[in-house]
C-alpha cells in the first residue's frame, strides 16, 4: 500500500467538521449526498452490449473532452460545491475507460482538494489497463470498482491484487452486469468476492427490457444469491448489501430519499453538457458553461423519491418503499415513456428487498447501521 496522503487527512477533517451542511445521520455520516459523475471520454478498450454509453453513443468512441472544456470543469466542480450545501460529496470517473487518461483524474482530484473541503474519489474500470497505469495519478482514489465483463475469475483476481498492492484504495468492488454469461456464474463470482473481502455489485441487463423469461431467471438467481450470502453471514463473513443489487440501499428506513437523481447528481459528458441521470446520455439540462450551475441539474422527472405526488398510491404504502422509492425513473422512461409509474422491476424488488434487509439484520442487529458505504 502507498502511504496516506495529505488529502486523506483532509477527508477525515471533512467528516468530523460540523458546519451546517447537509449530512446523513445515525451511522450514515460518511454517505455522500451529492455526486459528481464525470464521463471525460467515451474511448474504451471494449464494446459491451449492455453498456449505457455504448447503447446511446453507438460506435463513435472518439468523444473526448477538449482542453478548454476540461479547464472549465476544474472551475465548475468547486463552484457547484460551494452552493450545493452538502457536506460529504463524491466525485467519480466513468466512461469509456477512465484509465486511458489518468493524468486528467489527477488534475480533477488536485483541483477538488485545493478548492473544496475534499471529496470521496471513486473510479469504475474494466481493468484492461491495470498493468500499465500510472498509479501516482490515482493516489487520491479511495474506491475502485472493477467490472468482470467476460474475463475469468482468475484474471479478475490478478487485476484486483495489483490494485490492492499499488493503490491507496480503501475498498474494492466487483461489478457485473448480469448478461447471460455472468448470470450463470454469479454465485461463483460472489464466492470469490466474499472470501477475499471484496464488495459485490450486480446490475440486471436493462436492455432485456420487460423480457419476462429473463426477469424470471434473474429473480431465481437473486434468491440463490441471497441464500448463499446468508450462509456466509452465519459463518462470520463481512457481507455488504448497500449497492449490492443495482443502486438499492436496503437499510435506508427514512422517507427522505438517499438517491440524488435529478436533485444532487451532476453528470458531465465529454462535450461539457450536463444531465440529471448517470444512465441517460441523451437527456441534457445544460452545460458547465451556463450560469447558476446548481439549477441546471435540477430535473423533477428524474427524482427517485417516494414523496413524489405523482407516484402510484400502492407504492406509497409498500413495505419496501424507503429502499425502492418506486424504482429508477430512467428505466421507467426507457420502457414506459414516463417516470411516474411504479418500478419496472417492482415484482423483483418486493421479493428481494426484504431478503436483503434480513441479511443486514442478521449481520448487524435490527438497529445497526453501516459506518460507511
Amino acid at each position: 500500500m502507498r502511504r496516506p496522503t495529505e488529502h486523506s487527512e483532509q477527508l477525515k477533517r471533512m467528516y468530523s467538521k460540523d458546519d451546517g451542511r447537509l449530512q446523513g445521520e445515525d451511522g450514515w455520516e460518511k454517505f455522500p449526498f451529492f455526486w459528481f459523475i464525470l464521463f471525460l471520454s467515451y474511448k474504451c478498450t471494449r464494446r459491451c452490449q449492455y453498456c449505457y454509453a455504448y447503447n446511446q453513443v453507438g460506435d463513435d468512441n472518439t468523444g473526448e473532452m477538449d482542453e478548454d472544456t476540461f479547464s472549465r470543469l476544474l472551475e465548475w466542480i468547486p463552484e457547484v460545491w460551494k452552493v450545493n450545501n452538502v457536506k460529504v460529496n463524491a466525485v467519480g470517473f466513468l466512461g469509456g475507460e477512465p484509465l486511458l487518461r489518468t493524468e486528467r483524474i489527477k488534475r480533477v482530484m488536485d483541483s477538488v482538494y485545493q478548492n473544496t473541503d475534499g471529496m470521496q474519489g471513486f473510479l469504475y474500470t474494466n481493468g484492461d489497463l491495470i498493468d500499465s497505469v500510472n498509479w501516482d495519478d490515482l493516489v487520491d482514489i479511495q474506491w475502485m470498482s472493477t467490472n468482470i465483463t467476460d474475463i475469468s475469475i482468475e484474471e479478475l483476481s490478478r487485476r484486483m491484487t495489483i490494485i490492492s498492492e499499488r493503490s491507496n484504495v480503501i475498498g474494492q468492488t466487483i461489478v457485473a452486469t448480469l448478461d447471460e454469461y455472468n448470470l450463470e456464474r454469479v454465485l461463483d463470482i460472489s464466492r470469490f468476492g466474499i472470501e477475499n473481502g471484496y464488495r459485490l455489485r450486480y446490475y440486471g441487463n436493462a436492455y432485456k427490457g420487460l423480457d419476462t423469461a429473463y426477469k424470471k431467471r434473474l429473480l431465481k438467481k437473486y434468491h440463490e444469491l441471497c441464500d448463499l450470502l446468508e450462509d456466509y453471514v452465519v459463518k462470520g463473513y463481512d457481507v455488504h448489501t448497500t449497492f449490492l443489487l443495482d443502486f438499492l440501499i436496503p437499510l435506508w428506513d427514512l422517507e427522505l430519499s438517499p438517491y440524488p437523481c435529478g436533485k444532487r447528481l451532476a453528470v458531465v459528458y465529454p462535450d461539457g453538457t450536463i444531465g440529471p441521470c448517470i444512465r441517460n446520455h441523451s437527456f441534457k439540462t445544460g452545460t458547465i458553461f451556463d450560469e447558476n450551475p446548481l439549477s441546471k441539474i435540477q430535473c423533477y422527472d428524474f427524482h427517485h423519491d417516494i414523496r413524489r405526488p405523482d407516484l402510484p398510491h400502492e407504492c406509497k404504502k409498500c413495505e419496501v418503499r424507503t429502499t425502492c422509492h418506486a424504482g429508477c425513473p430512467n428505466d421507467k422512461l426507457l420502457f414506459w415513456d414516463a417516470t411516474s409509474g411504479k418500478s419496472v422491476v417492482c415484482d423483483v424488488h418486493r421479493e428481494i428487498i426484504p431478503r436483503l434487509r434480513h441479511l443486514d439484520k442478521l449481520k448487524n442487529g435490527v438497529k445497526s447501521k453501516p459506518s460507511d458505504v
